[in-house]
């Protein structure tokens, strides 16, 4: 009885004590989970330099100034460093291995704190799934994806050399839609690659339509990026004013000697569609050589249907010599820079121990004279035998001119991206952007040859990007923005990955931050996996498509 009459009042005693000890917890408690102090802020946007400090609470900005004597949980003293967005990579692959290595190792070291797969025509299909299986392997960076054009293709027609039919368009044009709704930012083309080779602008400007619809821009692997340069170029202006759509450029570059110094052609037309009103912007790499696969140096033609027509089309004696001349043509005129020895093997799981080496090397190795015919034909023989056999191929093509890097990178609506993936460390011997795109420019670009200054190089790495992808909380140092944050030493950050050694981590980068949480920590990985899925401005979204799918 006396218990019941007590009970009110120690409820009310409990209740008091409690409250009591939520604000003595609010008074103790830290106002920053982290402070990064005495570091000079690049913000983003092409500023000056600042000294100020960076407060992190909830993994966002929360103040930015002389934050000296407030309380954080951890304070990190950036003096001497840069405090710069983290950079955001607009061209990656990293869809093909994120589930694999959801670490992205050679990106965070990069400063790299959100990358953008599915480019150049592939991605995984569908994207709804595929982004519900990163979220619950959970990442160390951000990702976001595009839908591929030659991925939807193939699914509809297979590697058909055609138009689509009525219904086949219709439902290229559901499954991008449908893409769109689940989360993709927009649709790349590899009009380079099959089955994209084999479309019609037309059939680009009817998906692009639907992109659009949904707040989606448009990413090109154009169809030619040596001698057919200027008409792929206008192309890819048409299908963007043609969809009323965003237009990126993918790793802008001049791939024929021939054709070295088009950049000053090339960034004219992108120039004169912009005063037209059409957003065009670029990325590119930073390096003077192309990486892709063996077959890029193939005819379109010689690659159509499955692959065992391939190789039957490849070994009939009446299309053979057509076969060897258009290839040998490519060689001499396009991406293979007229001399085998700049065309080098990177990755070829039948014979690894050709990683490394050239076509030239190849033939001395083998014993085989050196001519451009016998190149011919061991190109044939290793592509063969990679289907034969179901290996990977990478190749490294040393096609491209210091200049044409130059006047590119020079432009102000280019981005800088990697147009690589996430490795597996030590495994065969990939383009050096893999692990050195970014560390480079500022090594190279900046400190070396005066390029870009400090500056002008983050905001091309970080608000520009950020501005494509539609991304409003991400990309400048801002009070309530996400902490994506890197810190860059500007004296001595550089790229140390080559050619013959490319799995080699950069210097200078020794702190990044991925949604207020530091994943780098003194030039080393911490093993934390704070990343986020970045869905594009349609996901749930659902529009009438009526009009759009109807057939001129």
């Amino acid at each position: 009885m006396k218990f019941r009459k007590l009970f009110p009042l120690v409820i009310f005693f409990m209740i008091v004590v409690l409250i009591i000890f939520f604000i003595i917890r609010a008074i103790l408690r830290p106002e920053f989970f982290i402070i990064i102090k005495n570091g000079s802020v690049i913000d983003g946007l092409g500023n000056k330099p600042f000294r100020a400090d960076v407060g992190i609470r909830r993994g966002k900005i929360k103040e930015i100034g002389i934050l000296a004597g407030r309380k954080s949980s951890k304070i990190i003293d950036a003096a001497g460093l840069s405090i710069c967005p983290g950079f955001i990579d607009l061209h990656t692959h990293a869809d093909t291995n994120i589930l694999n290595h959801p670490n992205g190792h050679n990106y965070l070291r990069q400063g790299v704190t959100t990358v953008l797969g599915g480019n150049c025509g592939g991605s995984r299909y569908p994207i709804g799934p595929f982004l519900k299986k990163i979220k619950k392997k959970k990442i160390a960076l951000n990702f976001c994806t595009l839908v591929g054009h030659n991925t939807v293709r193939r699914l509809v027609m297979g590697n058909a050399n055609r138009k689509p039919d009525e219904k086949e368009l219709e439902k290229m044009l559901e499954m991008v839609e449908v893409a769109m709704q689940e989360g993709a930012v927009g649709l790349s083309t590899g009009l380079k690659y099959m089955p994209g080779a084999y479309a019609e602008t037309g059939e680009i400007i009817e998906l692009a339509k639907v992109v659009q619809e949904y707040g989606g821009f448009y990413a090109t692997h154009m169809r030619e990026e040596g001698i057919g340069i200027l008409d792929s170029l206008r192309e890819a202006i048409e299908i963007g004013k043609a969809a009323n759509i965003p237009v990126q450029i993918s790793h802008h570059k001049i791939t024929s000697v021939e054709k070295w110094g088009s950049s000053v052609q090339t960034l004219a037309l992108v120039d004169a569609a912009r005063d037209a009103g059409v957003d065009v912007i670029l990325d590119q790499y930073p390096y003077p050589a192309t990486s892709t696969g063996l077959t890029v140096l193939f005819p379109p033609w010689s690659l159509e249907g499955t692959p065992k027509e391939c190789l039957k089309r490849w070994k009939d004696d009446r299309v053979k010599p057509r076969l060897a001349a258009e290839i040998k043509y490519n060689i001499e005129h396009d991406r293979g820079g007229n001399d085998l020895g700049r065309i080098m093997i990177a990755r070829y799981t039948p014979e690894p121990e050709l990683e490394g080496l050239s076509i030239r090397q190849i033939l001395e190795k083998k014993n085989i004279p050196v001519t451009m015919e016998a190149g011919v034909e061991i190109i044939i023989q290793l592509q063969t035998q990679a289907i034969v056999e179901e290996g990977d191929v990478g190749v490294i093509y040393f096609c491209l001119s210091d200049e044409d890097i130059e006047n590119i990178m020079k432009y102000p609506h280019t981005a800088h991206a990697s147009d690589g993936g996430i490795r597996t460390f030590a495994v065969g011997k990939p383009h050096p952007r893999n692990y050195g795109a970014f560390p480079r420019v500022f090594k190279t670009y900046v400190r070396e040859k005066g390029i870009l200054s400090f500056e002008e190089a983050v905001r091309k790495m970080t608000s520009l990007p950020a501005c494509r992808l539609g991304l409003k909380d991400r990309g400048i140092i801002k009070a309530g923005y996400y902490a994506d944050i890197t810190l860059v030493d500007p004296q001595q950050v550089a790229d140390t990955a080559t050619w013959q050694d490319p799995h080699r981590y950069p210097e200078g980068i020794p702190y990044v931050f991925v949604n207020g949480k530091i994943v780098v920590k003194k030039g080393k990985l911490t093993g934390k996996f704070p990343g986020k899925v970045l869905y594009g401005k349609g996901k749930g979204k659902a529009v009438d498509l009526e009009e759009i799918t109807e057939l001129e």
